[in-house]
Parts: C-alpha cells; structure tokens; sequence
C-alpha cells in the first residue's frame, strides 16, 4: 500500500517447483510462447523478493532507470512483431513467385501489378514504423546514457513509436495476406502462421490505445499517472 493507502500492484519472486502450471495457452496465435496460467497455494515471498516497478532500482546504471521500464520491456515486443512482418513478406514474395491465386488464370502473382503494388506498400509501411523505433529507442538510450534531467519528451517518442509500429506491422501483414488470395489461407504456406501471430502480438499491453493517450498528453505539457512516465 501506498502512504495514500491506494493498493499497489508488486512483483514476487519464488522459486518455480511452489507453482503449479496450467495448461491454458491454447490460442489463435504465438501458440509456441507457452505462456500458461500458474497457481500458487500458501507461498511465502519475502519482502526483498518483491519489488514494485515504478520504484527506482538499486542499481544506477542507465538500463536500471525506472522512467525507461516500459520502453525497455516493450522494445523487445515490437521487435517481435515487426520480426513477424518481416517474415511474413517475405513468405509472400516466395509465394507470389510460384502461385496465382485462382483456377481461372495461370498468371501468377509476382507478375500481377496489384500484387506488385501491394507487396512496395507493405514494404514501405514496415521499414518507416522500423525506422522511428530505431531512431527513437535510440535517442531514448543515449539521453538515459548521457544523465538527461528530464527525458519526459523522448521517453514519449520512443513509446509512441512501439506502439505504432506494433499497429502497423499489423498492416503490412494483411496487406500481404489478402494480396495473396485463397494461397493465404493454407496451412502449407507459412502466411497464415504469420497472419494469426501479428494478431496475437498487437492485442499485447504495448499496442494498447492507452500508450497512444499517454504519449499524447505528454506532447501536450501534461504528465501521465500511468507506472514508467
């Protein structure tokens, strides 16, 4: 509890063999993360195993900094999701080079000027979102590096950019998908696998509108209540 008394969320630390695991993962997407439910029954956690996020952390080093927590988590979730975008266009320029997408025409997609279109806007979508990840991430890193007073306004950017490049790896996947036809929908071509991971991803806690809310009142001159601000 906080001195206000409101409740505040910690995390506990204990050992793995107190908690029984759950077999619920089973799910559309990102099936081979394994992320089931556990319980734990009559655990003791000790006080120095726990620890509330937004405290700041005994250690003083840049990484340690508790305003970057959730654009360090989050980095690596948007580098999954655009990791997925990646693979799945180039799934389809496989595809697109040795199938047409109906019975009544042997033209095949790579060849088609819609498909063509299509795969360019994927493309462009993806490396611009990767783009303002690095950029911003990157800046994040080294105003956290160089001991900035107040990285408020970065912290924003580099937020701001995951969650919208976790919306837009989203769109350049459909894109691709639907540019494919009924090929998509086969369990034979890995798009479908691609498909129905990026949906999973973006339903994630960095894809939240929320990060967009909070990011916007920042560039307004307002400071978000929200843990990592």
């Amino acid at each position: 509890m906080t001195e206000a008394g409101t409740p505040r969320i910690r995390a506990m630390f204990l050992p793995s063999d107190q908690a029984t695991i759950k077999d619920t993962w089973s799910v559309v997407g990102m099936r081979g993360t394994g992320s089931q439910d556990f319980i734990v029954d009559d655990g003791f956690v000790p006080e120095a195993h726990s620890c509330f996020i937004g405290e700041p952390a005994v250690e003083t080093a840049a990484l340690y900094n508790h305003r970057l927590v959730f654009a360090t988590l989050f980095s690596a979730v948007v580098a999954n999701s655009l990791g997925i975008a990646r693979g799945a266009i180039d799934a389809f320029i496989e595809l697109a080079g040795r199938e047409s997408s109906t019975a009544f025409t042997a033209v095949i997609l790579r060849d088609r000027p819609f498909v063509q279109a299509r795969l360019a806007e994927a493309e462009a979508i993806l490396n611009a979102a990767r783009a303002f990840v690095v950029d911003s991430v990157g800046t994040l890193w080294e105003s956290a590096c160089a001991g900035a007073a107040d990285p408020t306004l970065v912290i924003a950017q580099a937020r701001l950019a995951i969650v919208h490049a976790m919306h837009e790896a989203v769109r350049s996947v459909d894109l691709v998908f639907h540019a494919a036809g009924t090929n998509a929908i086969y369990c034979r071509n890995p798009l479908e696998r691609y498909f129905r991971d990026i949906h999973v991803a973006v339903q994630h806690n960095s894809a939240f509108p929320a990060q967009y809310e909070s990011a916007g009142k920042v560039l307004m001159g307002l400071r978000p209540t929200d843990v990592g601000w």
